[in-house]
């Protein structure tokens, strides 16, 4: 099991760490009832581990401007993993491509996150997408509102 090693105050550092990632060292160990030094080593050895990845800020990509969400599935004509590469490798060069997941479905191959300013600028990704090699067919759904978004994940219990 991946997070064997985690226990009770690893869980609740990574919890408030995924709320505020700039919490201090004393605030983690109150949260986790461990003293400051204590919460430094848990939260050193969670980076040096791997269970934490890196620290970012989260923005509102409204207040900068993105105000369309939009996912694509995309379907490759090619199956081959050249033409996978070879796709993967373009799509990371489209900045307002926020996430892109290789997925199993019918006739779908990617699941892609995109954001854009508004209808226009969306139809001008839609076109850098459509022509990203290999592309056989594409299927927009634009979000209307946002549901749920969650920001932390709690590790699974022992």
């Amino acid at each position: 099991m991946a997070n064997s090693g985690l226990g009770k105050a690893d869980g609740q550092i990574l919890r408030e760490l995924q709320r505020d990632g700039m919490a201090s060292n004393l605030a983690l160990g109150h949260s986790a009832n461990l003293s400051e030094s204590a919460a430094a080593r848990h939260r050193h050895r969670l980076e040096r581990e791997g269970y934490i990845k890196r620290y970012a800020a989260v923005v509102d990509v409204e207040r900068l401007g993105y105000g369309e969400t939009a996912f694509v599935l995309l379907g490759l004509a090619s199956q081959q993993e050249h033409a996978q590469e070879e796709f993967e490798a373009a799509v990371e060069k489209i900045e307002e491509v926020m996430e892109c997941h290789a997925v199993v479905g019918e006739r779908v191959d990617y699941l892609i996150r995109v954001v854009a300013r508004d209808t226009h600028d969306y139809e001008r990704i839609r076109h850098r997408l459509a022509a990203l090699p290999g592309v056989e067919h594409m299927h927009t759904h634009t979000v209307l509102h946002d549901v749920l978004q969650r920001e932390v994940l709690l590790p699974p219990l022992p």
